[in-house]
């Protein structure tokens, strides 16, 4: 028999393992035609990363490698394809995935050790291609596949191949080898459809999955029941959108009752669909009963009509997304927004416009800026659409939040980020960046909250001309506590655009561990809460906060931000700041009264910095625990 590996290569985080889903279901749909199960041998599985010459000495006489190529892998695969081609030269090398072109063969032309590329769905395509080869049939006969011959290379027509029902990996018995093999604890993928019916220029995924399909929910609930009974902890959910059909309600009365019975899958974690709405937010509702649920995203990418327009994107209505932050509030379900930087049409004014409108709508405590990628398969990667919008764009290596510190990686992955447009010139996406830093560091965090709050509320200050000022302020006071790690972050854009540079913060205080930028910008603050709340007292007069109210402002912000290493106090106060801010985190503004009362500060000597930084800012982000809750100080 004829042994072939697949290469499905991911980070561990700590002994959790992602088993290579992928891989797998190709696996269960080529080994259940009964001409691929008595010709070819399904030798192992390589699903995380390795030493390349581990996994070269580990090959016994392997006919074909198939490599399963996302972002975070692609220079992985790259290597160890080339090692193994070195190695074993009539090996077949396949590569498959979203970082294959869909039609565009130049992987075969650039890199001589690869021999085949699948574009697009790889069931089909992968199942055809080995019959193809047991037969010595001519590869012109499979679809979706290009290939190297005499010196030449060949590329078929290329269709939306995706199989209608194809087999669970989970069911065939695909990973009980690795479960037998291996004492990792495994996170499982799970798809309720595959497909998306967006079109979103960013995006990669709706041209490579076109048209939804949805799997047959008597699958979905076998594979539930496999999920328990191998006591899964961690199941994600691969749909590009869940929350898309009815039947999701009922997808997740069966998650939940698995759990009842047995415990597991203990959680749920999900990319629900674009413009959430009820559907969606009952779902998380209950979800977030029984534990499964860390809360919901709802995101934008931008609010600006320009920008959506150009990345075929349509959104919430802000007052939409206002009346869910209230329902989500209320429910006490901790909720996310996602914007991206750099998106084509998107002005400095814009994103930091869009940014105060979402805090102004009530998203406080979690809102994520990611860089704008450019991806192989997105339509705004085309040759045509980074010239229409002018996108510049640097080689940067990818940033592994919350990663070991020395446990570097034998080779490095790259993603391709916009550093400047039409719109948003290089010096622009730079401040941008920095504004963002702060508004995640500071304001999402708590550490600023409480100032920004109450010169919007009570002066009317934008939100983003709070943070734009801050920003100001920090640049022309590069020895404050602020306008040091300002200059920082500053340094480290500079030699990003340079095509050097790595976003990633580190302080052995924090633990052994990296952090993204605006975290470590928190962390660094809240150790030096007591210098910055007193440098800040020279800031906040230009925002117009009067003498009366500042001293007292600023120890109530202090006070009400988690922090460790603290013994127990009180802080008396002479405003009722605790009622003008329920009142404002609420939306229903009050003039802040007088009326004395006494913060209790609870003890926290016994925890470390580390320990806070793991539990309150990596694990607690999203909710909010950074900021005491009145009911724990009142």
């Amino acid at each position: 028999m004829k042994n072939i590996t697949f290469v499905q290569a991911n980070y561990l985080f700590g002994n959790n393992a992602h088993l290579p889903y992928a891989a797998g279901c190709l696996v269960a749909y080529a080994w259940q035609n009964p001409r691929v199960a008595r010709a070819y041998h399904n030798g192992r599985f390589v699903f995380t990363r390795e030493p390349l010459g581990d996994v070269v000495a580990s090959l016994d006489a392997p006919y074909l490698v198939a490599f399963s190529c996302y972002v975070w892998n692609m220079e992985y695969n790259k290597a160890l394809a080339k090692r193994i081609k070195a190695a074993y030269p009539d090996c077949r090398i396949l590569f498959g995935g979203h970082q294959v072109p869909l039609r565009d063969a130049a992987l075969l032309r650039d890199e001589p050790y690869i021999d085949l590329l699948i574009h697009g769905a790889g069931e089909e395509p992968f199942l055809q291609l080995l019959l193809a080869l047991e037969d010595g049939r001519d590869l012109r006969s499979v679809p979706n596949l290009s290939f190297r011959a005499g010196g030449t290379v060949h590329s078929n027509p290329s269709t939306q191949l995706c199989p209608a029902d194809y087999p669970s990996p989970y069911l065939t018995g695909v990973f009980d080898a690795l479960y037998r093999d291996y004492d990792y604890e495994f996170a499982m993928s799970f798809e309720t459809n595959r497909g998306c019916p967006f079109s979103c220029a960013f995006c990669d995924w709706g041209p490579v999955h076109g048209r939804v399909q949805k799997i047959p929910l008597e699958r979905i609930e076998a594979e539930i029941a496999w999920a328990s009974a191998h006591k899964t902890d961690m199941l994600y959910c691969v749909d590009a959108n869940f929350g898309l059909f009815p039947r999701d309600r009922e997808i997740a009365d069966k998650l939940m009752a698995a759990k009842r019975r047995t415990g597991y899958p203990n959680k749920f974690r999900a990319c629900y669909t674009k413009n959430s709405d009820e559907t969606v937010f009952q779902l998380n509702k209950k979800l977030g009963e029984y534990g499964m649920s860390k809360g919901a995203t709802l995101s934008f990418q931008s609010v600006d009509p320009t920008v959506l327009a150009n990345i075929g994107r349509e959104n919430l209505t802000l007052a939409r997304f206002r009346e869910l932050m209230t329902l989500y509030t209320e429910a006490g379900i901790p909720t996310d927004s996602e914007l991206i930087l750099g998106l084509p049409g998107e002005t400095l004014k814009s994103f930091c416009a869009g940014v105060g409108k979402l805090i102004q709508a009530g998203q406080h405590d979690s809102i994520h800026i990611y860089q704008c990628e450019l991806l192989p398969n997105a339509s705004m990667a085309d040759p045509a659409e980074r010239e229409k919008y002018a996108l510049q764009s640097v080689f940067a290596p990818m940033r592994r939040d919350h990663s070991e510190v020395g446990g570097e990686d034998e080779v490095t992955e790259y993603h391709e980020i916009v550093v400047g447009t039409r719109t948003m010139p290089t010096p622009d996406w730079q401040r941008a960046n920095l504004f963002a830093i702060l508004v995640q560091g500071l304001h999402c965090t708590g550490a600023t909250q409480f100032l920004a709050l109450y010169a919007h509320y009570a002066l009317g200050v934008p939100y983003e001309d709070f943070y734009n000022a801050l920003l100001d302020w920090a640049l022309a006071a590069p020895e404050s506590t602020l306008g040091r790690l300002v200059a920082y972050f500053n340094d480290n854009f500079d030699a990003l655009i340079a095509g050097r540079g790595e976003s990633a913060y580190v302080n052995p205080l924090f633990g052994n561990l990296t952090w993204p930028l605006e975290e470590g910008l928190f962390l660094e603050v809240a150790v030096r809460m007591d210098a910055l709340t007193e440098e800040l007292g020279s800031f906040l007069p230009g925002v117009g906060i009067p003498a009366e109210v500042l001293e007292e402002l600023l120890r109530y912000q202090a006070a009400m931000l988690k922090r460790p290493q603290q013994a127990a106090h009180t802080v008396p106060l002479s405003l009722d700041f605790p009622h003008f801010f329920a009142a404002a985190f609420a939306q229903e503004p009050q003039p802040l009264r007088p009326a004395p009362c006494t913060l209790h500060i609870p003890d926290t000597t016994q925890i470390s910095w580390a320990d806070y930084a793991r539990e309150n800012v990596w694990y607690g982000r999203r909710g909010g625990s950074n900021v005491y809750r009145m009911e724990e100080v009142g």
